[in-house]
């Protein structure tokens, strides 16, 4: 029978150590040592790494209210010294309940995003040195905010151009979630790249929380979302398979045109959750889709779409 599939272990070796990475990237947090003082305790180390792991998966309006949420050495999955670092790899499950329970929204999927900035002067010529500046910044906000950068990622482009000397437009393009809109600024300083830091750091966080779920107000269940009106579901697929069959199966329903994305939330050997946009948001033919595929399909007190 047709069984579970995986996305994140399949194809080629690349592939899938690439999906692994991106699996677990936000919920590991780095700590120096001269952050810590002696030889501190679970606790002490998951206070200092917690403000790190909200910054990842809390859109920025709610980001404040998470710093509310007390420390719970449940949410550590384990603790890895290496060097003159700690490596605290958080629990996804226990981390996204604990926000669950304190009704704050949840970034629950990694934004994936292929990113192209473009940077022209008042008479149309590539500013380079300065475009590559802003794609340095952008390396660094993503580790800071969870995001992956990556060539199969949804488009998201981001075109300046100045109008004269002090006059800028942003032109925003793709796909993603953020939609496209174009905005002008003025920018007086004699050095311009601090602004278009800014400038860039607050297109990224939209676009980020953009990809946001109310985790009170749905759970892991259906959410649709506002630009496109497309349902974002949790599907827990909860058996064991050969390879070969978890492959068919993903490939399957991910090139269903009903199906917008399929992307991990965590896998394990018997079960795995993952994140599906569902074009339109009418999720009413997946029960028959995976019936045909041996599968039974049926909802969860949570909201999530159990196949077994």
């Amino acid at each position: 029978m047709v069984a579970g599939f995986v996305l994140a272990f399949m194809l080629m070796p690349a592939l899938s150590a690439q999906c692994l990475a991106e699996e677990d990237a936000r919920l590991k947090v780095e700590l120096n040592d001269d952050m810590q003082q002696g030889h501190p305790d679970a606790r002490a180390l998951l206070k200092n790494a917690l403000p790190v792991l909200w910054d990842r998966l809390v859109p920025q309006a709610q980001r404040l209210a998470a710093n509310a949420i007390a420390a719970n050495s449940r949410m550590v999955a384990r603790i890895v010294p290496h060097g003159q670092k700690t490596m605290i790899e958080f629990s996804g499950e226990q981390v996204f309940a604990a926000l669950k329970r304190a009704h704050i929204p949840a970034i629950i999927s990694q934004p994936r995003f292929h990113l192209l900035l473009s940077l022209r002067n008042d008479v149309g010529v590539e500013m380079q040195q300065t475009r590559t500046l802003l794609e340095e910044e952008a390396a660094r906000l993503a580790l800071q905010y969870g995001i992956v950068f990556a060539d199969d990622g949804t488009g998201l482009i981001m075109q300046w151009r100045w109008q004269d000397r002090i006059h800028i437009e942003l032109a925003v393009r793709g796909r993603s979630r953020l939609g496209e809109f174009v905005e002008t600024r003025e920018i007086t300083d004699a050095d311009s790249l601090p602004a278009l830091q800014k400038w860039l750091d607050e297109v990224l966080l939209r676009a980020r929380d953009a990809y946001a779920s109310d985790t009170a107000a749905g759970g892991t269940g259906d959410i649709q979302t506002e630009q496109t009106g497309d349902a974002l579901i949790t599907l827990i697929v909860n058996r064991d398979s050969r390879l070969l069959e978890q492959v068919a199966l993903e490939e399957s329903l991910a090139q269903d045109v009903r199906v917008r994305s399929v992307v991990p939330l965590t896998l394990g050997r018997s079960e795995r959750r993952y994140a599906l946009r569902i074009e339109g948001g009418d999720t009413r033919w997946l029960a028959e889709w995976f019936s045909r595929r041996g599968y039974t399909l049926s909802r969860q007190s949570d909201g999530a779409w159990l196949a077994r």
